[in-house]
């Protein structure tokens, strides 16, 4: 009984073995498979969808890809030719996420002054949250940093946090509300609207334009729903106090972003709306994507944002009242920026100039307000 047992097991080791062998084998041709079919779909998907699709020469740039992938047998080893892939296209919003880390074109970019900028950089590096308060009993702020929903619920999750902050300090008795973007280089931008979206009369919001094709995509606010072109983005779930009418002051700076970015443009063209702050980051492209596999995702800038009036937001958000520096997060009663939204609700017109250059010193003025 033994020896067949034995026999066997030798069997099996040997058949182990040969099934190893070529296991492995197949993992490397599979690995070098995968890169391909990685490339090639890139390469379709940018041709046909790239928001800079008319500026390049696309057997040129294949090329280029495909020999600086020739000798990755994994995806893995992919990565340095999809870099290139995004620097050649010049696409600095786009980005190939793989194993949660991100290959993309990051250009040279102009650091912020350490010295201007203390306050804000030194604040980015918190883990910020939705926060507000009042001032004065009459006027509040909202804080939106950044998100990054992972896992299913994550924006039902960042929504609520947002309508919670803001429903601490009744809104519905409020003369006015400063909503700061400042902290906000972007995520996800319709859990962001979903939070505020009672500042919102029902209509559009803004428009993915394609440049090339001319054609759009609008999201915008209808009853209780965001939405998405066809789809539905958030839906709210609960009764929130109608602020449609309420004065707002936006705060934008260089660290706004992206879908924070997103979210200003929705707040472009409002009515009683008013921008305070600095030029935003220049992340104005919306990105569309696919799944390539359960670890690797391709994101591709495919059209620009424009707000609800039709204006097209090429490079950046500007701001209607520019100030350089003076933020202040640890004391927001001295944060020039703060300050002067908050007498803009006061007055909510041109006269408030005067007043606000006494109190937060001297400015640099956008040309409409001079």
């Amino acid at each position: 009984m033994m020896k067949p047992v034995y026999k066997s097991v030798i069997l099996a080791f040997l058949i182990l073995s040969m099934v190893s062998f070529h296991a492995s084998a197949q993992r490397s041709k599979a690995g070098a498979d995968s890169v391909t079919l990685l490339i090639d779909t890139v390469l379709k998907f940018a041709e046909q969808k790239s928001l800079y699709r008319a500026n390049v020469n696309w057997k040129t740039l294949g090329d280029t890809v495909r020999k600086a992938a020739a000798k990755a047998g994994s995806i893995k080893e992919s990565m340095p030719a999809m870099k290139l892939f995004y620097t050649l296209l010049k696409d600095h919003h786009g980005f190939a996420l793989y194993e949660r880390k991100y290959y993309g074109w990051n250009p040279p970019r102009a650091k912020l002054d350490t010295t201007i900028y203390r306050a804000l950089l030194k604040q980015m590096k918190q883990k910020n949250k939705p926060f507000a308060r009042v001032f004065n009993n009459d006027y509040g702020y909202l804080s939106i940093p950044d998100n990054n929903p992972t896992q299913w619920g994550d924006n039902e999750k960042i929504a609520t946090e947002i309508q919670q902050a803001l429903a601490e300090i009744h809104p519905e008795k409020l003369k006015g509300l400063i909503i700061d973007l400042r902290l906000n280089p972007g995520g996800a931008m319709f859990p962001m609207l979903g939070g505020i979206m009672n500042v919102f009369a029902d209509g559009k919001l803004g428009t993915f334009v394609d440049p090339v094709t001319k054609t759009g995509e609008e999201w915008g606010k209808r009853g209780n729903v965001i939405y998405d072109g066809d789809e539905t983005a958030y839906t709210l779930t609960k009764t929130l106090p109608d602020l449609h009418n309420l004065h707002i002051v936006v705060l934008i700076g260089p660290n706004t972003g992206s879908s924070g970015e997103a979210t200003a443009i929705s707040l472009k063209g409002r009515k009683n709306t008013y921008f305070i702050g600095e030029h935003t980051s220049g992340y104005t492209t919306a990105n569309s994507s696919i799944q390539f596999s359960y670890n690797t995702g391709i994101f591709l800038a495919t059209s620009v944002e424009a707000d609800r009036n039709g204006t097209v937001y090429l490079n950046h958000v500007k701001p209607d009242f520019q100030i350089i520096g003076g933020d202040n997060f640890t004391t927001l009663s001295s944060d020039k920026k703060v300050i002067a939204g908050l007498e803009w609700l006061k007055a909510h017109n041109r006269s408030w100039l005067l007043k606000v250059k006494d109190i937060v010193g001297e400015l640099v003025f956008n040309s409409d307000d001079r």
